[in-house]
This record gives structure tokens, sequence and C-alpha cells, in this order.
């Protein structure tokens, strides 16, 4: 219930009301909210005061809004702890997540860049392997990978597919990578790019790039595009 002699703002109050209730199942993932004003009817309490718990909601990440429609709740963060070597594939479901991939390329080619992040020749052969990786059955990254030929020849994207990038690797090759360095960076999703991952255009996201090692041979270049509204990377200090 709401205190109106209490020294918490009532739309903070009523803020906190609707996250327990989306964080509780009450109102789950992808479900309508009520409008606003069944919201002020239910509550008592003025339009504005529904509005600003609203905007808090969305300033969290926990819910979203539909030009003409209504406010919605978002499905929660797929996380992502930064301590050690991890895999996408073989991580999450750990933490209780159905990962599923879908192959939209594999093919040889040539790339300055990912040589160069290979530190490879500009001519060296590549495989091309380009996914889109759903967490629950929503999209949450676009993955372009990048492996010498020479050290994996008979890898296909059916294999990687069914078993998974580095599993395929260790399977097909005996290679096991076991180290990698990352970097993140802030841009604004393309049209192209929204469209595959099943969300609005220029919405933020994370521009990740990553060079796989295994016992200190470079294996994997990974460009990737991770929904900031899906995916959150926890950072351990120490």
């Amino acid at each position: 219930m709401l205190d109106e002699n209490s020294a918490v703002p009532l739309y903070r109050q009523l803020q906190n009301i609707f996250q327990n209730n989306i964080e509780s199942g009450v109102w789950p993932a992808e479900e309508k909210l009520p409008t606003e004003s069944e919201l002020c009817r239910q509550y008592g309490v003025s339009r504005m005061t529904v509005r600003l718990a609203l905007e808090g909601l969305k300033t969290k990440g926990l819910i979203y809004r539909k030009q003409g429609k209504g406010s919605y709740v978002l499905q929660p963060k797929v996380e992502q702890e930064l301590s050690s070597f991890y895999s996408f594939g073989n991580n999450m479901p750990d933490h209780g997540h159905t990962i599923t991939n879908k192959l939209i390329s594999f093919e040889k080619v040539t790339s300055q860049i990912a040589a160069e992040a290979l530190r490879l020749p500009e001519n060296e052969e590549l495989f091309c392997v380009q996914r889109l990786r759903s967490a629950d059955s929503t999209p949450f990254a676009l993955e372009k990978s990048y492996i010498p030929c020479k050290i994996c020849p008979n890898l296909t994207g059916e294999l990687v597919i069914e078993k998974g990038l580095y599993n395929a690797l260790h399977l097909l090759a005996g290679i096991t990578p076991n180290a990698a360095k990352e970097s993140f960076e802030a841009v604004l999703m393309s049209k192209k790019q929204a469209e595959a991952l099943q969300t609005a255009g220029n919405q933020p996201a994370l521009h990740v790039e990553r060079v796989t090692s295994a016992g200190g041979i470079l294996v994997e270049y990974c460009d990737s595009i991770v929904r900031g509204d899906r995916l959150k990377y926890n950072i351990i200090l120490r």
C-alpha cells in the first residue's frame, strides 16, 4: 500500500510496487501493463505519479513502450560474468538459460581485419561463421567468427551449430580455446542489424571484438553486435 506520510515520494513507492510485480512474475515478460488510467484508479494516484513510476521502470530496463499500444514488460537481461574465460554456449545453460543458434552463413574468405587480429598474412584463408544467437528464444547477439582454415580444415557450419564452435574445434582438431582478449564499444545498431536481432532500429548495442587463443595460438577473431537490452556483463575486479 502507498503511504502518503512516508519520506519516500509516492511515485517511487509505486515504482517499487511495479518492480516487485515484474520480479515476482505477477507481470510476466512481454505482458502488456494496465493502462495509465487503470493504474490511477487502482492505486488512487494522479496520472503524473503513474507516469513517473513507469519512466523509472523504463530507465532501469524493466519495461518498454510501443507507440500507441502502451507499456510492456521486458524479458530480464542475460548476465555474463567477466572473471574468466567463457563460452556463451557452455556457460549460459549453467545459469538456467536456453541457448539456440541460427547459422546465417559459412564460407571461406580473406579478411584484412581478421588476419591482422590473428597475426596472419592478409591473403590467409579463413572460415567465416556468421550466427544469430538467442537466449530463451530471444535474439541477443549477431556474431561473426573467423577461424584459420589450416588449423581445422574439416570444420563445417552444421557442426558449429550442432556442437558449438569451441566444441567443434576440440572434436575435429583437438583444439581447446582457453584464453581471450575482448574489447567493448557502445554503438547504435544499423537497420539491418536491428532487423536480424528483432528489435527497433537505431537502438543502443555493444560492439564486441574478441581474439581467442588455445595454448598461446590464436584461433578465432570474433566480431559481434550485442543487444544492450538483452545482455549485461558483470566485471569481477580483484
